[in-house]
């Protein structure tokens, strides 16, 4: 018999502390799953030191000089805060954020000078805010009216995509001169968590399945109109993160809403179809079973600069992984926690990745 799924969207796992606990059974490999990393390897990078446990839930760092990091710390004490760091040509420092927020999660960077993140308080139901850096400051600003944010992305023109619910709703809204419109709504409460927004005419929009065998919800905007794409698996996904390189590269890390819970999988578009390309299992006997915490996070993707892809995942958080394309790679991360955020510098093959125990890493 299918049953409703009712697991939390992306964010709000994040902002709210949920803990999500399963077992991970070790799956398939596709290609060839190798000790040896790609050239490079992966550094700890020191930044203004966090109180209590901290986790870096987002980053963005539009330039090679600048890295905006932000997320939690004292997380589930009373005194719990969001934190922002900012890394300029100067160093790291702390950046000062409105009063009452307890996590940062989303964070996108156009340029140095603008960028934009979400925060909530230590309640993400009852206050979500969009926050805008001016290139001095943190500010708050209006979102979309009666909408509670789950995503955001900006496009090359500088409009901000937000994916959010109000109601009885889910809503894609975009925001250009100052001004909110709604660009697609779906009539159902359902979160949609994950947004890429290359331009105003090519945007992504997927989330979690009403139920374990219901269609995947994943949109794609032309410019015009909104089209749901198949996602054509069995089971839904939950749709946790899109990585926009192309038109013809776009992929997509989600996990399947099995009754077994299994590891998230990745998936990448080619411009017309789909591949799949599961994630090798950490280096413990074949089949074995372990239990993995994924409290605010799944993990995490980000583009290499050459066509290929660097994930994060707690089911193995003893390795980064890399999909080329065709095998994967492992590569020894600098300490044994989850990146929950990672992102490239533009036109280069440089990833910064922001961790569960508030660390941040770099691989130039």
């Amino acid at each position: 018999m299918d049953r409703p799924i009712s697991l939390p969207s992306r964010r709000a796992v994040i902002l709210g502390g949920t803990a999500l606990l399963g077992a991970a059974t070790t799956g398939p490999l596709t290609g060839t799953a190798r000790a040896a990393s790609p050239s490079g390897e992966w550094a700890d990078v020191p930044v203004p030191p966090l109180s209590g446990r901290s986790h870096l839930l987002g980053i963005a760092a539009p330039d090679p000089w600048h890295v905006f990091t932000g997320g939690t710390e004292n997380a589930f004490q009373p005194d719990s805060r969001a934190v922002m760091l900012h890394r300029t040509p100067r160093g790291w420092t702390r950046a000062a954020l409105p009063e009452g927020l307890a996590g940062v999660s989303d964070i996108r960077a156009l340029h140095a000078a603008s960028a934009w993140a979400l925060a909530s308080g230590p309640n993400a139901q009852e206050r979500t805010d969009l926050l805008r850096w001016n290139g001095r400051r943190w500010t708050t600003v209006p979102g979309p009216a009666g909408r509670q944010l789950h995503a955001i992305d900006v496009d090359r023109a500088g409009g901000l995509w937000a994916t959010g619910v109000g109601g009885d709703a889910t809503t894609v809204s975009v925001r250009r001169n100052g001004r909110w419109a709604e660009s697609l709504t779906v009539p159902r409460p359902f979160g949609l968590n994950a947004i890429a927004a290359r331009s105003a005419s090519d945007v992504w929009a997927g989330g979690i399945g009403e139920s374990q065998t219901a269609p995947t919800p994943l949109w794609h905007f032309d410019g015009t109109d909104w089209t749901r794409i198949p996602w054509g698996t069995t089971w839904a996904h939950w749709i946790l993160q899109i990585e926009y390189v192309a038109r013809d590269d776009v992929w997509f890390y989600a996990l399947e809403q099995h009754p077994l819970f299994r590891p998230p999988t990745l998936h990448h578009w080619n411009g017309s179809e789909f591949t799949v390309h599961p994630l090798p299992g950490p280096a413990d006997p074949a089949g074995g079973v372990r239990p993995a915490s994924a409290v605010g996070f799944l993990g995490s993707i980000a583009s290499d600069g050459r066509r290929g892809v660097w994930l994060s995942t707690p089911f193995d958080p003893t390795h980064l992984l890399h999909f080329d394309g065709t095998s994967w790679t492992r590569a020894v991360p600098p300490s044994v926690v989850t990146a929950y955020s990672m992102t490239r510098v533009p036109h280069t093959t440089t990833v910064w990745a922001g961790t569960q125990a508030g660390t941040v890493w770099r691989r130039s």
